[in-house]
């Protein structure tokens, strides 16, 4: 039997975590007592997978859900594409204090390199910012990697980016390669490959043995993507859907990633060729599926099959979801649905990001 999958997630202790994880969602399975820096929600990355607590399936991890379920789990598409590599690994992330400037390689770059996972792309819908807070997010105008080298040689290690104040429905797409680092009072849904791979070129108080602080720095220099003419934060695509607001967030070749937020029922007839994750961020209700029914409420992520059929998520007033897919095709899952909605193709473009690696200019503007 198929049915929504729920997570006991995994947690990380990095040093800049805090109590927001907890706070805001009053998770069970977040201590309240100790800082925690990030929870993976929907997780099979080797050694820190998600254990599935419901249903016939609880007490299994996710990967071992996904050896076990196959193609009915992950979607026909996506297996024939991935394997037994599940493609997406979702959390929430809690920076109480400034991350390490930091940079991560492509698919290309961790293989060359032997790293145990693959390439990391990744993208931050701000849930919540304090008063002040910011991001640094992409290279400086004009930097180049000689400047890039001199300013870590001379310990101005935050210089190379570009600053931005955040705000709660913030949207940035960091794209492998790109620099970034994420400042205090940030709390953040992050969606992302199934990686952990990472170089910083500054590990700040880290306890990171000198070798790694080294090898981390030629790792960030070989792996760094610097481009000019970066968008800062995406501005959405909003569609009313009924009395439902559905929101388009960025899109890439890995991952879409939207917003809606629902006052009335959302069905979905179901897609035997990918798997959904739903990550409610405000308010609750309830998951309706051909064999029950599941609970839907702030902070607790959904797995839905792909070969589950048909669903329906029922608000009680006011629900909030974040929603990632992995594209079939990003023509027919993005450009297709919101030009039939009347958004220009500029515009459709603008959820790609960075022009360099922007898969949906790929598409749609002639070389």
């Amino acid at each position: 039997m198929l049915y929504p999958l729920k997570f006991k997630p995994h947690l990380r202790f990095y040093p800049f975590g805090g109590y927001k994880i907890a706070q805001m969602f009053n998770k069970e399975d977040i201590p309240k007592d100790r800082p925690v820096a990030e929870s993976w929600e929907i997780s099979a990355c080797p050694g820190s997978e998600g254990i599935i607590k419901n249903g016939p399936l609880a007490g299994l991890n996710l990967q071992e859900a996904v050896d076990k379920l196959q193609a009915d789990l992950v979607g026909e598409v996506i297996w024939e594409r991935y394997g037994n590599y599940f493609p997406l690994l979702i959390k929430f992330l809690d920076a109480a204090k400034v991350l390490p400037p930091q940079v991560h390689p492509d698919d290309e770059y961790a293989a060359k390199v032997g790293l145990p996972y693959r390439g990391k792309t990744e993208a931050w819908y701000i849930l919540q910012a304090d008063p002040g807070a910011e991001v640094w997010c992409g290279s400086k105008p004009g930097l180049t990697l000689e400047e890039f080298r001199r300013l870590i040689e001379q310990g101005d290690t935050f210089a190379p980016m570009k600053k931005l104040k955040t705000k709660a429905g913030d949207v940035y797409f960091v794209p492998a390669g790109h620099l970034h680092a994420i400042g205090a009072g940030n709390f953040i849904v992050e969606v992302q490959q199934n990686s952990d791979a990472i170089f910083a070129w500054d590990w700040l108080d880290w306890e990171i043995d000198e070798e790694r602080r080294k090898s981390d720095i030629e790792h960030s220099l070989a792996a760094a993507v610097i481009q000019e003419g970066d968008p800062e934060d995406i501005p959405p695509i909003k569609l009313e859907r009924g009395k439902n607001l559905q929101e388009y967030l960025c899109a890439c070749r890995y991952f879409t990633m939207e917003r809606l937020v629902l006052h009335e029922p959302w069905t979905e007839i179901g897609d035997p060729r990918r798997f959904t994750a739903l990550i409610p961020v405000a308010g609750q209700g309830q998951l309706r599926y051909k064999d029950g029914i599941e609970k839907v409420k702030a902070g607790e992520s959904i797995l839905i099959p792909a070969k589950m059929d048909s669903w329906t998520v029922e608000p009680e007033a006011e629900l909030v979801l974040i929603r990632a897919m992995v594209p079939v095709d990003l023509r027919e899952d993005v450009i297709q649905p919101l030009r039939e909605a009347g958004v220009d193709d500029e515009r459709i473009i603008s959820l790609g990001g960075y022009v360099i690696q922007n898969d949906l200019r790929m598409l749609l503007v002639p070389k």
